[in-house]
């Protein structure tokens, strides 16, 4: 008799852990339930393009494009608002086109990216500005890759003439050559101030024999087949992200030092012409590779 009541116990336990099994799973699939039914009615309120044209109103510039086109990056700007996910209603103009308040001089490089990819960039314009109010928008858009396509362009059309050069280093009053091979070989001509070169081109430039008393920064510039034999650099020294194919660096005083910060990060160190000895101190010092 016992026995049987044990069972019949254990029976009914059982059967409640059961019912509050099937109550919990019930619980569940009603949230579920909600959840899609929310999603359903969030879809159904996001706007709905008819057709595959879209017309762009840009800063009073028209254009017209597929959508194919402005999502062909779904993560970035234009990926993200026609995809079909957001209410674009405040943005419709009453001729039906779609208004960003952004340059739309520049936005026909934009979307001619969006058709062609990077290759459209070898048609770019080739003026610094240009090219700086390109990257500005796609920045804005988010489009990446087009970035990334940009930055050499911009470094390539910041040309930094060698007459240039001597203007920022001062002796006294008097500006000088900056030229060796004019005889300017003379350690008095020196930096007067820091001095930040940033997306330059300065290809074969020479800066043979200055003194750096202050910071110098050349921070994503080429500096390809650039001189700096006989210089002395006498404070930080950043080289960030350059190109230095070829670059000379001879007979140089205060690239290894403990006194100062010395950079190289992301320049290409390997086809710098370094003397031997500097190569060396510098490997050792773990300033390049």
């Amino acid at each position: 008799m016992s026995s049987s009541l044990s069972n019949f116990t254990s029976a009914a336990e059982m059967f409640k852990q059961v019912l509050e099994q099937v109550d919990q799973e019930k619980q569940q699939m009603e949230e579920e339930k909600q959840k899609w039914e929310e999603e359903k009615a969030k879809v159904k309120s996001t706007f709905k393009f008819h057709g595959q044209v879209i017309d762009l109103n840009v800063g009073g510039t028209r254009f017209s494009t597929s959508r194919s086109t402005l999502t062909k990056y779904p993560e970035s700007m234009l990926g993200v608002m026609f995809s079909g996910r957001h209410d674009l209603e405040p943005m419709k103009c009453s001729d039906g086109s779609f208004f960003i308040d952004r340059d739309g001089t520049r936005f026909r490089h934009i979307l001619n990216y969006l058709r062609d990819g990077e290759e459209v960039t070898r048609s770019y314009p080739k003026s610094y500005e240009a090219v700086q109010e390109i990257l500005r928008e796609a920045t804005y858009y988010q489009l990446d890759g087009l970035v990334t396509a940009l930055n050499p362009l911009v470094r390539e059309s910041d040309v930094v003439p060698q007459n240039d050069i001597p203007h920022n280093f001062k002796a006294g009053t008097g500006y000088y050559s900056t030229d060796y091979s004019q005889g300017a070989f003379n350690v008095s001509y020196h930096s007067k101030q820091a001095i930040t070169y940033k997306l330059k081109s300065m290809k074969g430039l020479s800066f043979n024999a200055l003194r750096f008393l202050h910071p110098v920064s050349f921070i994503s510039c080429n500096l390809c087949n650039a001189s700096f034999t006989y210089c002395s650099f006498e404070s930080d020294v950043t080289f960030e992200d350059c190109i230095l194919d070829g670059t000379k660096f001879n007979y140089i005083y205060g690239l290894v030092t403990n006194s100062h910060k010395i950079s190289f990060t992301s320049s290409n160190t390997d086809s710098a012409n370094f003397d031997a000895n500097l190569r060396t101190a510098l490997q050792s010092a773990g300033k390049i590779n």
